[in-house]
């Protein structure tokens, strides 16, 4: 055969794939602008990657994060379905809802339960009584318990289940309350529950439980999609009580893994405030298994004998605005003495981020908690990087000792609010995953939080000054240059 015609072969076949991809990355800029509507900031990092790296990397990483054309019109009518539940539950369960928030005694909060129901349609209920947990032996002992005792039904929703011996315990106590007749439903992300044997739960299912994936890839083991995944972590038993927070189901919580001591949250709420958790898993499975339950069903069967109002935020693609980030942002301006935020990853939007140094420079006494060391790298240098312009700002930052890790997502204020739930202060819980917060009014439970926070400082943290930031090695300036600028991908 001719090698001169061979090479004269490839080399037209070389530029034909080269227009292709060229083409292909002029489609995916034009279609992030004009279809997709994605903020300036995210274009401009589109924009910048298809000029500086091989095309064929920039297919792939649109392969992964870019690409929701498809789930547009599907999440269009999710939101829809929400709605018409939602204004459902409020009808025919009218009397668990505080109707009128100028006679619920919030005080100055009672604008950010005006905006939250606004904006959400987070329903205010004040008969709770509510209990805080940050360690993992005790979430989950609190939640298996409440397991083992169910009567009428377990609905659980969780991002991520690990298959370890904790989880193995949470299958055992579902198994055998669905052998007792007790209704179990567990809704998992696929991509978060992706290592889990396909059998995992086999003996739950023929016991009569059933589960079901969100957003489950069409090949298995195999999901190219790691946005818009659901992030809750969400319980109901009974009606009566529920838990939610950030904290997964594996042994890692519990401080058995490779990052040492593990901080991490969860509230369980008693009284009419679980209705709301149990809306939100309900819209959630049956999005995902087709199903057609009713929320009226699954309602408390008594009334709650706890004082503290709450409202329960949730914020996802499905959404047509961001009301996880309008939460966070009203309470950090909202705040005339401290704000504490425990964060995981700190990547926040540019409205966080104002809000934040207003808060500083205003003089409210602004700290945010975070790792000081990575569980994924790219994050945590971008975190860092943000710490940086905070620490300029006034603002005091403490990080998580060497030995140890931070989980928990928790905002608290001014002895008065305190938002617990599973949304990180990063563009992607903000705006991409599915999230909850629960947002919890009441003096006696902002008080434990903000106690639990000043203990994590003075035993488990150190704070970084501005002086030890400006030290930091050449090394790690690039890495947070590098990182950050794909921060606002979202």
């Amino acid at each position: 055969m001719n090698l001169g015609l061979i090479d004269t072969v490839w080399s037209v076949l070389g530029v034909y794939i080269t227009i292709i991809l060229y083409v292909f990355s002029v489609l995916v800029i034009l279609t992030i602008i004009f279809v997709q509507k994605k903020r300036p900031e995210t274009v401009l990092v589109w924009v910048i990657s298809c000029l500086a790296f091989p095309l064929i990397f920039v297919l792939l990483f649109y392969v992964f994060l870019g690409r929701d054309y498809r789930r547009k019109k599907m999440f269009g009518n999710k939101a829809e379905m929400d709605r018409e539940v939602a204004n459902a539950l409020f009808k025919t369960k009218r009397a668990l809802f505080a109707s009128d928030l100028s006679k619920t005694g919030l005080g100055s909060n009672e604008s950010l339960a005006r905006m939250l129901f606004d904006s959400n349609r987070s329903f205010l209920t004040s008969d709770n009584d509510v209990e805080y947990f940050n360690e993992g032996d005790q979430i989950f002992k609190a939640m298996l318990d409440e397991i083992k005792g169910a009567k009428r039904f377990v609905h659980m929703e969780f991002y991520m289940i690990r298959n370890d011996a904790i989880a193995k315990e949470f299958r055992e106590a579902l198994t055998q309350k669905a052998r007792d007749g007790v209704e179990v439903k567990l809704l998992m992300d696929a991509a978060g529950c992706h290592r889990l044997p396909r059998n995992f739960f086999k003996e739950l299912t023929d016991a009569g439980g059933r589960t079901a994936l969100f957003f489950p890839s069409h090949i298995p083991k195999l999901n190219f999609g790691i946005n818009n995944r659901n992030h809750r972590k969400l319980q109901v038993t009974d009606g009566d009580t529920a838990f939610i927070g950030g904290c997964n189901i594996g042994v890692e919580y519990r401080g058995e893994g490779l990052l040492g001591h593990w901080r991490d949250d969860i509230v369980r709420i008693r009284g009419s405030g679980a209705i709301s958790v149990e809306k939100r898993i309900l819209l959630d499975w049956n999005f995902a298994a087709k199903d057609q339950m009713k929320i009226e069903d699954y309602a408390p069967t008594r009334p709650g004998k706890g004082k503290a109002s709450l409202q329960i935020i949730s914020g996802g693609p499905d959404k047509k605005f961001r009301p996880i980030e309008e939460q966070y942002v009203k309470m950090i301006t909202t705040a005339k003495e401290y704000v504490y935020i425990q964060t995981p990853y700190f990547v926040p939007s540019e409205a966080v981020t104002a809000a934040l140094v207003v808060a500083a420079k205003s003089g409210v006494d602004v700290r945010v908690m975070m790792p000081s060391k990575p569980d994924h790298p790219f994050i945590y240098w971008a975190s860092l990087f943000n710490a940086g312009h905070m620490l300029r700002s006034n603002v005091r930052v403490h990080q998580v000792k060497k030995e140890g890790f931070i989980h928990a997502k928790v905002l608290v204020m001014d002895d008065s609010v305190a938002s617990v739930g599973s949304a990180n202060f990063d563009t992607r819980s903000l705006g991409l995953n599915f999230e909850s917060n629960a947002v919890v009014y009441d003096k006696e439970f902002a008080q434990k939080v903000k106690a639990s926070y000043l203990y994590d400082i003075e035993h488990w943290c150190i704070e970084l000054t501005e002086a030890q930031y400006m030290k930091r090695s050449k090394w790690v300036k690039f890495k947070e240059d590098i990182s950050r600028l794909y921060g606002p991908i979202a």
